[in-house]
């Protein structure tokens, strides 16, 4: 087996820092001329086993519950978070920068930024290599972005010289390019790339197209995933037709797609109210079939007993006009996820930065932004989405004329579509 040529450094917490990371290594290793790269999770591997799960938990928990605010401390203070990490990703970077002869250092999560680079700068004052840090942005450039761009803001004019950032073109109100970069990371515009988004080749395809039947090839995980579409179907009496690892769904030109992706640990409460809209929006038997896919992008599902949960709601509609069909799905491959975005009528997301890509990329029906009833604590107030989030949702609303939709005001909102 080669040893790597690129250290490629990813994050868990949500998945879209993994997602990205996928993405990004599957381009460099299938290239003309393809590299062997070392992935490196911060979390799970360098901030070691109890410290990296306590940490993951309480974000991917904070998502499953909507605890916006709790969101929006973890990012308040991960300056100073930062600083207490920088002791154990300084050394673990820099001992595997000591170990193999990396051609490229690729970084694309928000943790201990500094201390990545002062690694790097140290190995190449030792080694008299000109290694730089490659900043890979997973959320897009927005005034929103402090998590991403606080701690590249504060680097001293030699740390500097180390890094650059590859990102999508910022959202500007009337502002040049140049000094938003400057203001937002104290970086000259040379030191910026402006390149397509990390996202996984089934997102570049051509669209489908809406004239024609689609077959959607849902990814089973195991028996366990294939009985649950099972027992959603018995409300319709027509399950997926089953093979190999495979569920796979026709939608026929007229019929009605809707897909739900609120992230990869989906506020629960949320689910049951967009869930119960649907029941009530489709309720006499003629009319076109209506799909309803209710995704999320980890395994997590499993572990929080969600997907059975909205199983069971599910089944508690037995006389739901039979056209009306849901799928509750967990992790599914990037041509799963394209064909459903290409085809969906709607898509109700959440703005985080990947899955903004994704839809501005390959979308072709409306796109609904999930937001939270904005709440006040202590006198400060939140937009219903961490802020990064709503700078997400500024841009997809700039790009793709998306719109906000809260599970208060989602019949409202989606009537027309069934009129």
């Amino acid at each position: 087996m080669r040893d790597p040529d690129i250290l490629l450094i990813t994050s868990s917490g949500g998945s879209g820092h993994l997602i990205a990371a996928m993405a990004i290594k599957e381009a460099l290793e299938t290239a003309q001329n393809p590299r062997a790269v070392m992935q490196q999770d911060v979390s799970r591997d360098w901030l070691g086993t109890l410290f990296g799960k306590i940490f993951i938990s309480i974000w991917n928990t904070s998502q499953i519950k909507g605890w916006i605010f709790m969101q929006e401390i973890q990012s308040f203070i991960h300056p100073l978070f930062s600083i207490f990490l920088t002791p154990s990703i300084f050394f673990h970077c820099f001992r595997l920068l000591m170990n193999y002869e990396f051609e490229r250092v690729i970084d694309n999560q928000v943790l201990g930024t500094k201390a990545i680079l002062n690694a790097v700068r140290l190995y190449n004052w030792i080694k008299k290599k000109n290694l730089i840090v490659e900043k890979v942005l997973t959320d897009l450039p927005t005034d929103y972005t402090a998590h991403f761009f606080t701690e590249i803001k504060s680097l001293n004019r030699f740390e500097r010289t180390s890094i650059e950032i590859y990102a999508q073109a910022p959202l500007l109100y009337g502002e040049m390019a140049e000094i938003f970069w400057k203001r937002k990371t104290g970086l000259a515009l040379t030191q910026i790339h402006i390149v397509s988004p990390p996202l996984r080749k089934a997102f570049f395809s051509p669209p489908l197209d809406p004239k024609q039947t689609v077959e959607i090839p849902l990814c089973i995980e195991n028996e366990v995933a294939k009985l649950r579409l099972i027992k959603a179907s018995q409300i319709h009496m027509n399950p997926p037709t089953f093979e190999d690892s495979r569920a796979k769904v026709l939608i026929q030109p007229q019929d009605l797609v809707f897909t739900i992706m609120l992230g990869s640990h989906p506020s629960k409460g949320a689910l049951y109210d967009y869930i119960e809209g649907f029941f009530n929006l489709v309720k006499t038997k003629e009319g076109p079939v209506v799909h309803i896919f209710i995704l999320s992008q980890t395994g997590k599902w499993i572990e929080k007993r969600l997907v059975d949960d909205l199983v069971s709601q599910i089944m508690s509609h037995p006389l739901a006009p039979k056209r009306l069909r849901f799928y509750p799905i967990s992790r599914q491959d990037d041509t799963v996820v394209s064909k459903l975005f290409n085809r969906s009528n709607a898509t109700i997301t959440r703005a985080s930065g990947i899955t903004t890509m994704e839809l501005i990329q390959s979308s072709l029906g409306d796109v609904w932004i999930h937001q939270e009833i904005p709440r006040s604590i202590l006198g400060l107030r939140h937009h219903g989405m961490v802020l990064w989030e709503y700078g997400n949702a500024l841009y997809l609303n700039q790009k793709r004329g998306a719109r906000f939709v809260s599970p208060q005001f989602f019949e409202q909102a989606f009537k027309p579509y069934f009129s």
